[in-house]
């Protein structure tokens, strides 16, 4: 189902196709920034900085270094990045919004959120572009066409059914991947993270939720991840951690009133299979 007033999506892969994007109709190219926080991703930062300027030549190229302690900020630079080193480890969240005020200072007319740690695809990056036709914040899921592409082991994906329920359950949207941080938002999306944080401090399900209430349109479009590498910051306790603090972020907007009260069913987010 398509949310009210909402323009079905068409995605495309590959550099050949012009970027469609949701803003106002002009002339000229619209200006792309791709955030990228990164953490001790010196093994993995310089082929993902590297295939997002192959993919997208024009776009700039901002790596968020979450105070480091190796050396990702000089591989960042030697693979053609701009690099912003945080004075201290401000976490996966104060990373974005460091990366959103940049890329919103420099006028993007899109802002694209990636992974340092070669999970999400530079060959991705044009279906995202293209999902921005018709919506304010792009999720690239790795569900949509059918299986992950990698293996996730059983809690992780016990963890992401259990956070796509909650986001129909209270939040009244139907999406496959709502735990993926391959997005790409809207200047006035990000210019309201930038200024007021994530909610909980979270930046998965109870976010979309909230963003969704706000009457932010959310679509997904689909894209295949690989494993990632290094020591991924949802394994082990820290990972049930993470899902408690979910979960009980979701179980307060459950209290507060739902979306789903106003609708007989959850509103499913945009998509189109490539």
């Amino acid at each position: 189902m398509i949310h009210p007033g909402q323009r079905p999506i068409a995605t495309s892969h590959g550099a050949a196709h012009p970027v469609a994007y949701r803003g106002p109709v002009t002339d000229r190219t619209p200006s792309i920034t791709v955030i990228i926080p990164a953490r001790d991703e010196a093994h993995a930062i310089g082929g993902v900085v590297a295939g997002a300027r192959t993919q997208l030549p024009t776009a700039r190229i901002v790596v968020i270094d979450d105070a480091s302690r190796d050396g990702t900020s000089i591989v960042a630079r030697r693979a053609g990045a701009e690099v912003v080193t945080m004075p201290g480890h401000t976490g996966y969240a104060g990373a974005l919004r460091a990366g959103y005020r940049v890329a919103l200072a420099g006028g993007a007319d899109v802002i694209i959120q990636m992974d340092g740690d070669g999970q999400h695809r530079p060959d991705d990056l044009h279906a995202l572009l293209h999902g921005m036709s018709g919506a304010d914040v792009v999720i690239g899921s790795r569900f949509l066409a059918g299986d992950a592409g990698y293996p996730i082991p059983p809690g992780r994906r016990v963890g992401m059914a259990a956070c796509r329920w909650m986001a129909a359950a209270v939040g009244g949207i139907d999406l496959t991947d709502p735990t993926s941080g391959f997005r790409a938002l809207s200047p006035p999306v990000a210019q309201r993270l930038a200024d007021e944080g994530f909610p909980s401090g979270l930046t998965e399900t109870s976010l979309l939720i909230h963003l969704h209430r706000a009457g932010v349109q959310i679509a997904e479009v689909p894209v295949r991840m690989l494993a990632p590498t290094g020591r991924s910051m949802h394994a082990g306790l820290a990972g049930g951690a993470h899902f408690v603090r979910i979960s009980w972020a979701v179980l307060g907007q459950a209290r507060r009133g739902t979306t789903a009260a106003a609708a007989p069913e959850p509103a499913r987010a945009t998509a189109s299979r490539a």
